[in-house]
C-alpha cells in the first residue's frame, strides 16, 4: 500500500486542484493505494488536519515525514499524462525531482541566491522523521533562512537523497509540456 500526499493549505488553490490530482493518479497509478490530503480546512474522508498550524505554505510538505511507511507527494499544481508507477521503482533512499534542467541557466547566482537544484514537487519516501525533528528543533531559524524547503534540504545537507532517474519529469520552464509528469511551479493557473 502506498500513502499519497498532497497539502491544502490556505486559499492559493481552491479544492478544485485536490480533485484533479486524485482523479490524475487514480487514472495513471495502478499500485494499491490511499489517497491523503494534509489541509488546514478539512472537508473531504480523505483529509488530514495539519498538524502544526504556526507553520506556512510549504513547510507543511515537511510536516509528512511525521508518517512512515510507503509515501509519495505530489504538489497540487503538477499534471500527470501517463502511467506514473515508476515513481515506486525504489523505497530506499528519500527521493526528489532533479531541478538542473531548468536551472542550469542560474548556476552563477545559486550560491547567490541560497537556492537549490533539487525540488520537492514529487518526493517519496519511507521514514523521514529525523529530518521533520531536525527542523521543528530549530524552525525559527529555518524559517529566517530558507524560503521552502527545497533549499532547507538542499543547503543543510540532510541525509541522503536522490533524484528521481529518467526523464519522465519536467517543468514548463523547460518548454517541455507533453511529459508523463510536467511541474507548474510558478505557473499554477496553467494546470
Amino acid at each position: 500500500m502506498v500513502n499519497i500526499y498532497c497539502v491544502k493549505w490556505g486559499t492559493k488553490y481552491d479544492r478544485g486542484f485536490v480533485e484533479r490530482l486524485k482523479t490524475s493518479i487514480e487514472k495513471h497509478f495502478t499500485i494499491e493505494h490511499k489517497f491523503n490530503c494534509f489541509t488546514d480546512r478539512p472537508e473531504k474522508d480523505y483529509d488530514i488536519p495539519i498538524t502544526h498550524p504556526e507553520l506556512r505554505g510549504v513547510w507543511h510538505k515537511l510536516c509528512l515525514f511525521q508518517f512512515t511507511g510507503k509515501n509519495l507527494f505530489f504538489d497540487l499544481d503538477i499534471k500527470i499524462n501517463d502511467n506514473i508507477d515508476f515513481l515506486t521503482d525504489d523505497w530506499n533512499t528519500f527521493t526528489c525531482v532533479d531541478s538542473t534542467p531548468w536551472k542550469k541557466r542560474k548556476i552563477k547566482t545559486i550560491a547567490i541566491n541560497n537556492d537549490t537544484f533539487i525540488n520537492t514537487s514529487i518526493m517519496r519516501w519511507t521514514d523521514n522523521r529525523k529530518v521533520f525533528d531536525m527542523f521543528i528543533k530549530k524552525r525559527d531559524l529555518y524559517l529566517r533562512l530558507y524560503q521552502g524547503i527545497d533549499r532547507f534540504i538542499w543547503n543543510e545537507k540532510i541525509g541522503s537523497y536522490t533524484t528521481f532517474k529518467g526523464n519522465a519529469i519536467s517543468s514548463w520552464q523547460e518548454g517541455i509540456e507533453d511529459n508523463t509528469i510536467v511541474l507548474y511551479n510558478g505557473r499554477y493557473e496553467d494546470v
